[in-house]
């Protein structure tokens, strides 16, 4: 017998096609399952729920969710802080755990033995990879999750993976023409430094390369700079919007307008002071529920607002869609990718008494964040460039981004500042 055949346009079609009536009962199900299970491993859930006066058995509809308290990212820190190292989230053995991830915070994440998660495969499905393709994975493979995460989901359809992490520019345009890569992953920002380092150097992607597919996600994606990337490039560029803790929530199909929710989270957009659903089409902050057995997160604020497109999809898939990111709900932001909090920022301001007051700002140049911490000294006698360099290094240490450092006059930055103020402008 032949190897079975992929789908020409689906990675599961039974579970992208569901009707909406199964959908919800298939949910609804994995809900029960997931909510009882947890309840019974998890030290912090079931904490969570008795404080909320719930048992498993009062959640019997996606509905029902609502009855359970949410939880932040700051949870996580806080709860690990006092009971190290996953803050009784995990509900099996460490030993049990294939790997254990380590993102900005830190935040120790355990992962299944056996990797099971389909969401951000159908997203790489919808991008257009498949078996036998090439992959240049230029996300950043150093502890962080999400280039592991994303390695094994191409693993899942067939694809070859070459780890490349992030930099090295002229490097990795040589891999992509010696072996011939066919598809590439990264930030949207590092895929315009690949093409714009392939102009200079007298590339013609189009020509030169063997690229077919390009999967971005961790920052915005203007339409602007999309457009750019796929002149420059010659290939589809195609997003996903996901949670390292929650897994991939949605992602675009080749249809675009919208991201199709994933098969194996529940997405809310709820009031983000009361935690209460929203109605239909109204903006309000995503918070996801996954099924993960070794790590299950239920109700999981991204602080990210989006909304509902009720519309279907000429795609034939039926899942709603997630429309684009519209913001975040407090000042915590993304920088190339990474999360920027300002707890993150008054730590290293701490390191340095000669500093009377400081704002990060963040803008954009180009299609390239900049990250500039604004510093008001104590005393204006002291040497400013020792004092830069230090700031410098303690910036990209602690958040591990590059960051400017400006210093300006007594008084420039008002009382009541925003500590992370995020100048930037996204089109539509």
């Amino acid at each position: 017998m032949g190897a079975k055949k992929q789908d020409p346009d689906f990675y599961n079609r039974t579970l992208e096609t569901m009707p909406k009536e199964k959908r919800i009962e298939t949910l609804t199900k994995k809900l029960k399952e997931i909510v009882a299970y947890a309840y019974k491993h998890s030290i912090a859930f079931q904490k969570k729920m008795k404080e909320a006066g719930c048992v498993p058995e009062d959640i019997k509809s996606i509905d029902d969710l609502e009855k359970l308290p949410i939880t932040r990212r700051e949870d996580l820190i806080e709860a690990q802080k006092k009971l190290p190292p996953f803050g009784g989230f995990e509900a099996v053995n460490t030993k049990k755990m294939r790997r254990i991830y380590v993102s900005p915070g830190p935040i120790y994440e355990p992962g299944p033995w056996e990797y099971s998660e389909i969401g951000w495969t159908q997203a790489l499905y919808a991008a257009g990879f498949r078996k036998g393709d090439i992959v240049q994975n230029t996300f950043n493979y150093h502890m962080w999750p999400f280039s592991f995460i994303l390695d094994d989901s191409l693993k899942m359809i067939g694809c070859s993976v070459v780890p490349a992490g992030p930099g090295n520019s002229l490097v990795q345009l040589t891999i992509m023409r010696k072996l011939k890569v066919t598809g590439v992953v990264g930030t949207p920002s590092f895929l315009m430094t690949l093409a714009q380092r392939a102009e200079s150097e007298g590339l013609r992607p189009q020509k030169d390369l063997s690229l077919k597919a390009g999967f971005v996600s961790a920052e915005m994606l203007p339409e602007t700079m999309r457009n750019l990337l796929e002149t420059k490039l010659g290939i589809r560029v195609s997003q996903a919007y996901g949670t390292v803790t929650t897994g991939c929530l949605a992602y675009e199909c080749p249809k675009r307008g919208g991201m199709h929710l994933c098969d194996d989270v529940i997405v809310e957009i709820v009031d983000p002071d009361t935690g209460k659903k929203m109605p239909d089409g109204s903006t309000g902050e995503i918070v996801a529920t996954n099924f993960n057995r070794t790590y299950p997160i239920i109700r999981y604020a991204t602080g990210d607002l989006s909304y509902f497109i009720g519309n279907a999809c000429p795609c034939g898939r039926t899942a709603p869609k997630l429309g684009r990111i519209l913001g975040r709900t407090d000042q915590v932001t993304k920088v190339k990718g990474t999360f920027i909090h300002p707890w993150q920022t008054d730590d290293i301001i701490a390191k340095f008494p000669e500093i009377e007051k400081y704002q990060v700002v963040i803008t954009r140049q180009g299609h390239m964040d900049q990250m500039t911490f604004k510093i008001e000294l104590r005393d204006e006698s002291v040497n400013k460039d020792i004092l830069r360099a230090k700031l410098q290094r303690a910036i990209k240490e602690i958040l591990n981004v590059r960051g400017e450092v400006d210093f300006v006059v007594r008084g420039a930055i008002y009382e009541r500042h925003k500590k992370i103020d995020d100048q930037r402008t996204w089109d539509d």
